[in-house]
């Protein structure tokens, strides 16, 4: 194995890829000093194709529990009884002012998001207006997570400032039907056709442990190939209460941290981000082996309807693992007021 390793890394830093067969030759890996070896060539690979300070990302939840959908992960659907605070869409003032503090605290990139499938005309306004402001009055990186929009709403977007769409495509297509049922894994491919069209950069990703297989998601890195990523979040399931998956075991942390190296292998240029779940899946031993070993960032100062690590730890960590300048400039984001725990 660790010449099969050695030879997938030459390969992969001399500008070649895996296949799926040989993915799936990494996935089979049980030993853990060949997880050590293919975390440690996972790490080479980011040297080569990422820089070495990681990018961080915070969020801010702007428009809660109000969608439709009925994707079983989801503490925001509004066909279960999660307990989530529920929200309109947050105004201009309000965003502007999680932005800022994520500004001051040197975080680099900042995420709109709001929940359901598409936007009023009216919230679209409201939202077109937030990223005018925004871009005006910070210097972050502008990113959103705004459900399906036209190409006349992403033009307007892009010229108030959007940098970068988020679209999870959450797993792979043979699993999909298990956890959703509301819309097609064709339809949000189609999104992500769209945003390629259109000029958006990229971010994809979605979430281990809700019952998957390890082909299946080493299908759903495969799939995510079609585009051409700048950011791919990882989310490790968080089971919430209410959801139809508040009873999925939690997923064995040596198995998370070597399926993120494999993706590494097959995604070499992408920002890999620990996002959801990281900390109560990964605890601090095994999110430093990830960011050893193919990750190069994180979403920092809580998630969407969850809290994060204290602000010192994941400074702490960052350092640990070598991010030394990272975890003192940037890694010191607390949760905004809405971010919340059910």
């Amino acid at each position: 194995m660790k010449a099969f390793i050695r030879e997938l890394q030459d390969r992969v830093l001399a500008g070649g890829e895996i296949s799926f067969d040989e993915a799936m030759r990494l996935a089979s890996i049980e030993k853990r000093e060949e997880g050590d070896l293919l975390l440690d060539a996972a790490h080479e690979i980011v040297k080569r194709f990422r820089p070495s300070q990681p990018d961080l990302c915070s969020l801010i939840n702007a428009k809660s529990y109000l969608c439709s959908e009925d994707c079983g992960f989801c503490s925001q659907s509004s066909r279960f009884k999660t307990g989530v605070k529920k929200y309109p869409l947050l105004s201009p003032d309000e965003v502007l002012q999680a932005a800022k503090r994520s500004e001051a605290n040197n975080i680099q990139s900042f995420c709109v998001v709001t929940s359901g499938e598409t936007l009023s005309d009216p919230e679209f306004e409201r939202v077109l207006e937030t990223f005018r402001r925004l871009s005006a009055e910070t210097n972050l990186r502008l990113d959103g997570s705004l459900g399906n929009l036209t190409a006349e709403q992403i033009r307007k977007l892009k010229k108030a400032g959007l940098r970068r769409f988020n679209h999870n495509l959450q797993c792979s297509r043979e699993f999909y039907p298990s956890i959703v049922s509301t819309h097609t894994y064709d339809e949000r491919k189609g999104t992500l056709d769209f945003l390629k069209e259109n000029g958006v950069e990229i971010c994809s990703g979605g979430i281990f442990g809700m019952g998957e297989t390890r082909e299946d998601r080493i299908n759903f890195a495969f799939e995510l190939k079609e585009y051409p990523l700048h950011c791919l979040p990882i989310n490790i399931l968080n089971p919430r209460p209410g959801t139809p998956l508040e009873g999925q075991a939690p997923m064995d942390p040596f198995e998370a941290v070597k399926t993120i190296a494999i993706f590494r292998f097959i995604h070499p240029k992408a920002n890999i981000k620990l996002a959801g779940g990281r900390e109560l899946n990964l605890g601090a031993y095994f999110q430093e082996k990830a960011l050893r070993g193919g990750a190069d960032g994180l979403v920092v100062g809580g998630y969407l309807t969850t809290d994060g690590n204290p602000v010192e730890e994941d400074r702490a960590m960052l350092e640990h693992a070598g991010f030394a300048d990272a975890g003192k400039r940037n890694c010191c984001m607390e949760p905004t007021a809405t971010q919340t725990t059910p």
